[in-house]
């Protein structure tokens, strides 16, 4: 069969878009590749260096988001800028409604005007809907558009007050024309199907990863340290509004309590952090937290192992994904905090994480979002809900120290079941989608 020019386009780069690289990587094994993408100019740059570099066959167009290009930079913030300005008078002109959600959508729209030939385009982040839609209309090249997040449901207060209604005007506009749709959760499919009247080609494609990166925990490890709540949580920030500050509270909510039949000065608690650690959140809850509950150590590294009578904390870099989900198998329970109160989507939303969690055995500690209660409801050996409140979480880390040995020992039933949710399996919706257009 003839090889198929695929293109691939993100608002963001390949660390900070785990489901764009598992896509990458499934066409390169059967078609020609490029991606769009661009410079952040931050923590992932390294790590988006070391993806490109794994992948000398792709075609990367890698486009500017920083100061570095000070011209291109101020002409797109400008632009940006007037078009929030104007938006109260152009609110049913597609290019500004694409510029108001995001400059970058149109930086995208001018380099695709360059594409010359291409069989599928499949677009990332709802900053790629305008231009993929814009080059399918004039060349009808088919394109197809994942939905990671419900984008009308994001609180982005940096974006302005225009962010809920240019985003549903877009996926109103553009996704009906999209050849196929896929979601990161079936509630996030739900609501943009029904704000844009439904799609006849939709499937969920869940943030499940490759499982050979799960390595299963030998005997010896899954039987060590039966004393210890060894407690993990990642994400690509360390930082504020991600339900860290909640879980603090809810440990020193424990910490004061006085209770005959749970001593938690004789509990060990292992919670280990994985992100780039915002310096503000730091100073700001981590350090007051730690001192509160007795601070014995800290290394003098940057990141450092933060001991106390209570809790050992660990805090680590960013990482690959292979060497993230290698790091998990350590763990035994996963943390997956996310509010109501933050916006809809992360009611709508079944993280990387969880995914993640899921496929490394862990036993999850969730609050009780919808997307989260529904996925629990039907996985109901991986973990237990609990409500969004400091007491509710702080009497379920209680509940997982008394039932620590049963977990410990169950690991192995939850590696089973977090199988049949790998990559391996999602895949083939994705191979199937493409087979019907190119």
């Amino acid at each position: 069969m003839k090889k198929k020019n695929l293109l691939f386009l993100t608002t963001s780069n390949l660390p900070t878009n785990p489901r764009l690289l598992k896509e990458v990587d499934l066409a390169l094994k059967e078609h020609i590749v490029s991606v769009v993408l661009f410079n952040l100019g931050n923590w992932s740059e390294a790590l988006n260096q070391k993806e490109m570099n794994k992948r000398p066959s792709v075609n990367f167009i890698q486009l500017s988001a920083t100061r570095s290009q000070a011209f291109s930079w101020l002409f797109w913030a400008l632009m940006e800028k007037l078009g929030r300005f104007l938006y109260p008078l152009f609110k049913r002109c597609l290019f500004v409604n694409a510029l108001v959600h995001t400059r970058r959508s149109v930086q995208l729209w001018y380099t695709l005007r360059k594409i010359k030939h291409c069989d599928l385009l499949i677009g990332h982040n709802l900053g790629t809907l305008y231009p993929i839609y814009q080059l399918s209309l004039s060349t009808n090249i088919p394109f197809i558009y994942d939905i990671e997040d419900y984008d009308p449901g994001i609180h982005v207060p940096e974006a302005g007050k225009h962010y809920k209604s240019c985003t549903e005007y877009l996926l109103k506009k553009c996704a009906p024309k999209a050849k196929a749709l896929t979601s990161a959760s079936p509630l996030i499919g739900d609501y943009t199907l029904k704000l844009i009247g439904g799609h006849p080609n939709h499937q969920v494609i869940l943030n499940s990863f490759p499982q050979k990166e799960f390595v299963e925990p030998k005997n010896s490890t899954l039987n060590s340290q039966l004393s210890t709540l060894k407690l993990v949580w990642f994400s690509q920030n360390i930082s504020f509004g991600r339900g860290l500050e909640q879980f603090f509270e809810a440990i020193l909510l424990l910490s004061k309590e006085a209770d005959r039949n749970w001593n938690i000065e004789h509990s060990n608690i292992q919670l280990t952090l994985i992100g780039n650690l915002d310096p503000q959140f730091d100073q700001q809850i981590i350090q007051p937290f730690l001192s509160s509950i007795v601070l014995v150590k800290k290394d003098e590294s940057q990141i450092a192992n933060r001991k106390s009578h209570i809790i050992n904390l660990n805090i680590q870099h960013p990482m690959s994904q292979p060497d993230l989900h290698t790091e998990l198998t350590k763990h035994d329970i996963g943390l997956a905090l996310e509010f109501d109160t933050t916006d809809l989507n992360r009611q709508l939303c079944l993280t990387n994480k969880i995914m993640a969690y899921a496929q490394a055995g862990h036993f999850i500690l969730a609050t009780d979002t919808l997307a989260q209660s529904q996925f629990l409801s039907h996985q109901k050996e991986l973990g237990l809900l609990c409500g969004q409140s400091t007491d509710e979480i702080a009497m379920l880390i209680k509940h997982l120290t008394h039932i620590l040995s049963d977990i410990q020992h169950n690991r192995r039933n939850r590696l089973n079941i977090g199988k049949s949710l790998s990559w391996e399996i999602e895949k083939v919706k994705i191979v199937n989608l493409w087979n019907n257009f190119i």
